[in-house]
């Protein structure tokens, strides 16, 4: 019995020295993978903070960018209603070439109602054919007052010459 409970506790001896050389395998692995880019806990920490700093960066970026692009149109905006606020940008020749249009009876019409509707008519001229049309329907409700008040007095002259007459 002796060798009995000697190959056991041999046996027990042997499997313990096994179980402690698994033991420092796995302490030797984990150590192995913490240095070649396992994460411990401070290393999740920092890569969590990297993380967060990145996404900050980036959202600090996209508002930039969008500050910027508010920029930009507000200043396009501005230069082209500084650059709109008197006639520059319209030359002696554009005007010049406006009158001769404007002067030409039906299509001066149909021209200056093109300058005045159209979006993409500088504001100066806008502004004139505007102020064109206006005038052209003013008189033109004079000239047809005027013209109504003397049919009404040429009618009333006729009939005292053909009363007279008879």
């Amino acid at each position: 019995m002796d060798k009995r409970v000697q190959d056991s506790v041999i046996a027990k001896q042997e499997k313990a020295a096994r179980q402690q050389e698994l033991l420092e395998k796995k302490r030797q692995a984990r150590a192995e993978y913490n240095i070649s880019g396992g994460r411990s806990g401070e290393q999740r920490e920092k890569k969590h903070q990297e993380q967060v700093l990145k996404k900050q960066q980036k959202q600090l970026e996209i508002r930039q960018e969008k500050q910027e692009k508010k920029k930009k149109r507000f200043s396009k905006s501005f230069q082209k209603a500084v650059a709109f606020d008197d006639a520059e940008g319209v030359s002696v020749s554009e005007w010049f070439l406006s009158v001769c249009w404007i002067k030409i009876p039906v299509i001066g019409f149909i021209y200056v109602l093109v300058l005045a509707l159209s979006k993409k008519t500088h504001p100066a001229k806008k502004n004139f054919a505007r102020g064109y049309l206006i005038y052209r329907c003013l008189v033109l409700i004079l000239s047809v007052t005027v013209l109504y008040v003397l049919y009404q007095i040429g009618l009333n002259f006729i009939d005292q010459m053909l009363s007279f007459v008879k």
